[in-house]
C-alpha cells in the first residue's frame, strides 16, 4: 500500500520544530501576562471574590507561614522552612486578593492580600542572603511571577520596584538553567532567558534585555527559529517602551495631583483603545 500523504499541521511538533514552538508559547504565554499592565485584563490565577472558603484557605497558609517564622526565628540555616515560608506567604496573598477593579479588570490586592505578599517579600530578601547564592530556582521563580503580577495589580508607584525585583528572581532562574544545562542535566535554557528579557524589557532595562535576547536567540539552531522568537522579543520592547510613556505621563500627573495618579492601579497604565497597533496584539506575527 502507498503511503499516505504526510499532514502538515499548523504547529508541527516533530523533531527540531517542537523546541521552537513550546518557547514561542512560552513566551506568548509571558506576554499575554504582561499585556495586562496596558490593556486591564482579568489574569493571574487569583480569586476574585473573598468568599468565607477563600478567607479560610488563607488562614491555614497565613498558621502555617507564622509556625515557619518560628522555626526560622530558631535557626536561619533552615533553608527548607525558608522557602516553604515563601510559598505559605505568596499562597496567602493570591487567595485573599479581592473583587476585580472595575476599571482595569485586575483582582484587587486588598490590605491583607498586600500585607501577605509584603511578607514573602520580606521572607524572600532574608532567603536569597542565607542561601549565599544557592537559591532553590523553583521558589526563586515563583517570586519572579509574583513579582511581575504584582507590578500588574499593585499601584503605579510600586510598579518599576516590582518589576526591578521580577528581574532579579528570574536572573537566579537563568543562572541556575545555565548551570544544569552545562553539566548535561537540563535542557538547553531558552525559556527562561526569553522570560529574563522579557521581565526586562517591562522594567525598562532596554541594554540588557537585548543582551539577553541575544544569549537566547543564540541557543536556537536555524534561522527560521531565530526569526519568530524575534519577532516576539520586538513585541515585548514595544510593550516595554510603550509602559515607559505611560508611566513617564503619570509621574507628570502626580506633580500636578500631589501623587494621587501613583496610588492607581498599575493597569491604569493604559487601556486597550489607547495601545499603539503594534504594541497591543499577542499572537504570532
Amino acid at each position: 500500500m502507498a503511503e499516505e500523504p504526510e499532514k502538515r499541521m499548523l504547529f508541527d511538533l516533530r523533531g527540531r520544530r517542537k523546541r521552537v514552538i513550546q518557547v514561542i508559547y512560552v513566551f506568548l504565554a509571558v506576554i499575554m501576562v504582561a499585556s495586562l499592565v496596558v490593556i486591564g485584563l482579568p489574569g493571574g490565577g487569583f480569586n476574585s471574590g473573598n468568599t468565607q472558603a477563600d478567607i479560610d484557605a488563607a488562614q491555614v497558609q497565613i498558621d502555617r507561614a507564622e509556625n515557619l517564622q518560628k522555626r526560622v526565628a530558631a535557626d536561619k540555616t533552615k533553608l527548607g522552612a525558608q522557602a516553604e515560608l515563601i510559598r505559605a506567604r505568596v499562597s496567602a496573598g493570591n487567595t485573599l486578593r479581592g473583587d476585580p477593579d472595575p476599571t482595569t479588570g485586575q483582582a484587587a490586592i486588598t490590605p491583607k492580600a498586600s500585607e501577605q505578599y509584603d511578607l514573602a517579600a520580606e521572607a524572600w530578601d532574608a532567603y536569597v542572603k542565607s542561601a549565599e547564592g544557592d537559591a532553590d530556582p523553583a521558589v526563586a521563580l515563583l517570586m519572579a511571577q509574583t513579582f511581575s503580577s504584582l507590578s500588574v495589580g499593585g499601584t503605579v508607584a510600586r510598579f518599576e520596584s516590582n518589576s526591578v525585583e521580577s528581574v532579579k528572581a528570574q536572573k537566579i532562574v537563568v543562572e541556575d538553567a545555565k548551570r544544569q544545562f552545562q553539566k548535561g542535566e537540563g535542557p538547553v535554557p531558552t525559556n527562561q532567558l526569553l522570560q529574563l528579557a522579557f521581565y526586562q524589557y517591562l522594567a525598562q532595562d532596554t541594554a540588557a534585555a537585548d543582551a539577553t535576547s541575544k544569549q537566547a536567540l543564540a541557543t536556537l539552531d536555524a534561522p527560521g527559529e531565530r526569526k519568530q522568537v524575534r519577532t516576539q522579543l520586538k513585541q515585548a520592547e514595544r510593550q516595554g517602551q510603550f509602559i515607559a510613556r505611560q508611566l513617564k505621563q503619570a509621574k507628570k500627573q502626580a506633580r500636578q495631583d500631589g501623587g494621587q495618579s501613583l496610588q492607581e492601579p498599575a493597569g491604569s497604565l493604559g487601556a486597550q483603545d489607547s495601545l499603539p497597533s503594534d504594541a497591543a496584539g499577542t499572537g504570532t506575527p
